[in-house]
């Protein structure tokens, strides 16, 4: 299941890879909001970049670094490894693996992360992409379950223009929440009776050669679940807890960010739209670093959250993408040594991170 050619990317010159992703990332987007900006506002545009306060920027910056911490004690809480790996060697792990997002797509940081959890800790790889999986659908299942809650509270300010899609947008998240957490209740079950749905297409001829390869994945998820076995109530109790926690960091960040560019947002507003913005976010597994979904939706939710103008929306979506990439790239040294810990060959490192997957699935299964 691990494929050679993401995994060669990961170690071909690491650090500039995610310098580069993180300054062309920036660049592209203050180009168009800086093209947007000058649209709106004509030269006094420009002026905004002198009005930004360095030290609320530096506090939003501190905030959203401190969600990595967060983060970490959610999937820790999901790992049922006994004892527990110490919080500062899973600390360092996310942090590597997190910075490896911003330059590659898909679960290619997980799958590095899995590999060093392995070899510092001992944790089997496919219980830990498994229980990064599950931290992934619970947050969003908190993050739908806290928009459908606070819809009701900031229905009122909704933008004319988004007042007949808003609604039903906030209701769907919310049940999609309260779908997941049914999801996330037998999370072995499920991964093995979709993966029992689709061998039956395939064996009457319903699905062609992407519907073969996609049931051979759902199958090595299910073992990855069953590997991960059952994660007791309070553990997933902590990590539910855990999710609100990032939630509300993350929310704090954001004020703290729009404060440095001199906007006073309302913190109700804030929260609905971090809580949308995170459910956006999923765009992340796809795009590096989740660039562009969250823009559009902090520009079109900004009149809930403070009084301006669109240029104040559309300056306010680049400060906060500022932050998110400024805190990512501070992951670098731990993304490095998360890197080192692979083979040098490329060749070596397909062959030995297959191999430990495969091996640590047959040791699982044979233990149960």
């Amino acid at each position: 299941m691990v494929r050679s050619t993401p995994v060669s990317r990961l170690v071909r010159h690491p650090r500039l890879r995610v310098l580069a992703a993180a300054g062309l990332s920036l660049a592209a987007f203050a180009a168009f909001g800086i093209a947007m900006l000058g649209f709106l506002e004509g030269a006094e545009a420009g002026r905004r970049l002198f009005t930004i306060s360095p030290g609320w920027l530096a506090l939003a910056l501190g905030a959203w670094s401190l969600s990595v911490a967060v983060q970490t004690l959610r999937l820790r809480a999901l790992v049922p490894v006994s004892p527990r790996p110490p919080f500062l060697g899973f600390l360092w792990v996310v942090l590597g693996s997190n910075a490896v997002h911003l330059a590659l797509p898909g679960p290619v940081a997980e799958l590095g992360a899995a590999w060093a959890l392995r070899q510092r800790y001992g944790v089997p790889m496919p219980t830990a992409l498994a229980a990064a999986l599950l931290a992934r659908v619970l947050a969003l299942a908190i993050f739908g379950l806290v928009t459908l809650a606070l819809w009701p509270l900031v229905a009122d300010r909704v933008p004319a223009l988004l007042d007949g899609v808003l609604g039903p947008l906030a209701v769907a998240t919310g049940f999609l929440g309260l779908g997941l957490v049914g999801v996330l209740s037998q999370p072995v079950r499920v991964a093995r009776v979709a993966a029992a749905a689709v061998d039956r297409l395939v064996a009457f001829g319903g699905v062609g050669g992407r519907g073969r390869r996609f049931a051979e994945r759902l199958r090595w998820w299910a073992r990855c679940f069953t590997a991960v076995g059952e994660v007791p109530l309070h553990r997933w109790a902590e990590a539910a807890g855990w999710s609100l926690a990032n939630l509300a960091v993350l929310t704090g960040s954001s004020l703290l960010t729009l404060r440095a560019v001199g906007i006073d947002a309302e913190v109700l507003g804030t929260l609905f739209m971090q809580a949308i913005t995170a459910v956006a976010s999923v765009a992340g597994l796809l795009v590096p670093g989740g660039l562009g979904a969250v823009e559009v939706v902090v520009v079109a939710l900004f009149p809930m959250v403070a009084a301006g103008s669109t240029a104040d929306a559309v300056f306010a979506a680049l400060a906060l993408r500022g932050v998110h990439l400024a805190a990512l790239v501070l992951g670098i040294p731990a993304m490095s040594w998360l890197i080192a810990t692979l083979p040098d060959d490329a060749d070596a490192r397909t062959a030995t991170l297959t191999g430990a997957l495969n091996a640590d699935l047959d040791g699982v299964e044979r233990a149960q």
